[in-house]
């Protein structure tokens, strides 16, 4: 399956409290707001999905609901990825009844593991389930487990249902040494929003991107002038994306995806809280965030477009 564009790694919808997923129609409203600025794929139970929080049962209920509402309209990747193979696979496996078009897989993490160990963990995962499309996931700032580019072309060959990878990571020359180890066929998306433009001229086919739970229109307008071969516009749009990144969103301290929620809840779309041991915004942090959006509104494109006239107070 090859895959292009803007493909968001979409925020989970909770309770206001963080302890159960939001009830349906909050995932439908979410996914359509999504839909609605041209997305061009679904990324679920990710890194910015806070999966590594949720339980396997709940991952299962997020990727039902996704598969629902958005797999007739665009791609959907389930990422099924944990810290034993096992969990996995049985991810995997429920990613392939309900009709996924596609499942992510991060590299172990927690632990180290040689290239022999992680060569064996996407070898079972994608045999577990031959014909499901299966996106290896580079991810070493929080994995610590290295993904060598000749691994990478090492499973290919010998997994024919892996067919692509995330590589989420500011190394172009790392994600270049990616385009060069596989065939055209092989789609190669950045995961990082701070160097989409780079990973695009570079040969990437599109990007995950967490910026997009938030901000859709800003990615998609850097891809469509990507695409239509206006550089100018790209930097420009690229430019402000990353004054956005910069001053409010990625402000570390564990705390980034609760910018997300508070943010998206400002724009009109409130998805609940934060599981634990996330946390909510202060009160202070929600008002610097306020303060912050209104500043760097003229940056959006068109300006002010992350705000709408019906806004909900935090």
């Amino acid at each position: 399956m090859k895959l292009n564009g803007i493909i968001t790694a979409a925020l989970t919808p909770l309770s206001s409290d963080g302890e159960a997923l939001a009830d349906t129609g909050v995932f439908e409203k979410y996914y359509r707001f999504l839909l609605d600025r041209k997305i061009n794929g679904l990324f679920v139970c990710g890194t910015t999905g806070e999966g590594m929080v949720l339980t396997l049962a709940e991952r299962k209920k997020v990727a039902e609901r996704a598969v629902r509402i958005v797999s007739n309209e665009v791609p959907l990747l389930v990422h099924v990825g944990c810290n034993s193979t096992a969990e996995s696979i049985e991810l995997v496996r429920h990613a392939a009844s309900i009709h996924a078009q596609g499942a992510a897989v991060v590299t172990p993490y927690f632990y180290t593991y040689d290239r022999t160990a992680i060569a064996a963990h996407y070898r079972a995962i994608a045999n577990a389930v031959p014909d499901l499309p299966i996106f290896m996931y580079y991810l070493p700032s929080y994995t610590h487990n290295d993904l060598p580019p000749s691994l990478v072309a090492e499973l290919c060959a010998d997994c024919p249902n892996i067919t692509g990878l995330k590589h989420s990571d500011s190394d172009q020359i790392r994600l270049q040494e990616y385009r060069q180890a596989v065939d055209d066929h092989f789609t190669l998306l950045s995961g990082d929003d701070s160097v989409a433009l780079a990973a695009l001229t570079l040969g990437a086919d599109g990007c995950v991107t967490g910026k997009s739970s938030t901000f859709p229109e800003m990615l998609v307008a850097i891809y469509e002038a990507f695409r239509k071969g206006d550089i100018s516009a790209a930097r420009m749009l690229q430019s402000n994306l990353n004054r956005l990144i910069g001053g409010l969103l990625d402000v570390g301290d564990g705390i980034g995806l609760a910018y997300f929620k508070a943010a998206l809840c400002y724009r009109g779309l409130d998805i609940g809280g934060m599981r634990l041991p996330q946390r909510r915004l202060t009160q202070n942090e929600e008002a610097e965030l306020i303060a912050g959006l209104d500043r760097l509104a003229p940056y959006s494109s068109p300006p002010g477009s992350w705000l709408f006239p019906n806004r909900v107070e935090l």
